[in-house]
């Protein structure tokens, strides 16, 4: 087969596609995120690796796997974002909450139902709109 096939036939499979990153949520407690920062917006990840591998002496591979279904979410709102005073109360409940993340682009969804905000960031104040973050702690970590 020729180069020019070849390349015609890679070039086949690949397919144009669209993110719009108002078509992705954040759903506190409840009460929908709003006024993210530009850039990255919402992160996460799952806090360990889901298997240790162990080689032995003789080459032989155990993986033990974790129990660890934990995750943290971080959030970078603007400073003026209407979520921030909310988020200030609920972390001052000092309670455990539903949080979840759900990417309607790629159908993916993140998050779990016992939640606590971490620590609430810094306050800044600057000439200029600054990001803060938020990072939640996840007990019971999903994706798909």
């Amino acid at each position: 087969m020729n180069q020019d096939k070849l390349l015609k036939l890679n070039l086949q499979h690949f397919a144009t596609t669209t993110y719009n990153p108002k078509k992705v949520s954040a759903i506190i407690d409840g009460v929908f995120g709003t006024g993210f920062m530009d850039g990255t917006f919402i992160s996460a990840e799952k806090n360990e690796d889901d298997v240790t591998p162990h080689v032995g002496a003789q080459g032989d591979v155990t993986f033990a796997e974790s129990a660890d279904n934990t995750g943290t979410i971080t959030m970078t709102f603007k400073q003026s974002s209407s979520t921030l005073p909310y988020l200030r109360a609920l972390r001052n409940e000092k309670r455990i909450f539903p949080i979840q993340v759900i990417d309607s682009n790629t159908n993916t969804r993140v998050g779990g139902n016992e939640a606590r905000i971490v620590k609430m960031p810094n306050k800044e104040f600057a000439a200029e709109e600054s990001g803060v973050e938020v990072q939640f702690y996840v007990a019971d970590f999903t994706e798909n």
